[in-house]
């Protein structure tokens, strides 16, 4: 199924391959958000590699949307990954919640997350999850504002090379507790070694 969704500014649609090279212009054009997760301006080929990523083969996940965020006009402003049942049925993870530069600061992000928060719930998600780079103060902040909470902290490697440091933030949908999703993710777990 597509994935669609509107704010009163901007519409969420499907991007296919033919899109990735304008996807590829607005990252260019926007590589503060490069800088700050991966250590590095986006590379040449940043959107074909993130519209060819999938989830790693060991965790299981339902349908992966590579989608496009375009303002009234029909320019592309952004771009969103969301994976439902990852990594577990009724988890939905956004893997990617990019937006052009001038947009941030508008409200555009908050009714943009508002948007898909109610995709979500009405394609049967009780969990969203996600993970910030920590030191990635803005980002930070504006999930906590939008009602997430941090689980775990785990450490990767960026696209640079350095070590970092990614924080595992959960919401949910439904009222549930967190101790019923670090038991139905048991992988999101402070304690938990795995991967």
């Amino acid at each position: 199924m597509p994935l669609h969704f509107e704010t009163a500014d901007l519409a969420v649609r499907d991007i296919q391959a033919e899109g990735v090279p304008a996807l590829q212009a607005l990252f260019e054009a926007n590589p503060d958000y490069f800088v700050t997760v991966n250590g590095r301006p986006p590379e040449p080929d940043e959107a074909q590699r993130e519209f060819e990523e999938f989830p790693p083969a060991h965790l299981p996940y339902g349908t992966r949307w590579f989608a496009g965020v375009f303002d009234r006009a029909g320019a592309l402003r952004g771009s969103l990954i969301l994976v439902s049942d990852l990594p577990a049925r009724g988890v939905w993870h956004t893997a990617l919640f990019f937006l052009a530069q001038e947009l941030r600061g508008t409200g555009a992000a908050l009714a943009l997350h508002q948007a898909l928060e109610a995709k979500a719930r009405e394609g049967g998600a009780h969990w969203l999850r996600l993970a910030v780079i920590e030191g990635n103060g803005r980002a930070e902040r504006f999930w906590a504002r939008c009602g997430y909470q941090a689980v775990r902290v785990r450490d990767i490697v960026d696209a640079s090379g350095q070590p970092r440091k990614a924080r595992v933030m959960v919401k949910p949908l439904h009222g549930g507790l967190l101790a019923d999703y670090l038991q139905r993710v048991p992988r999101d777990h402070p304690d938990s070694s795995l991967p």
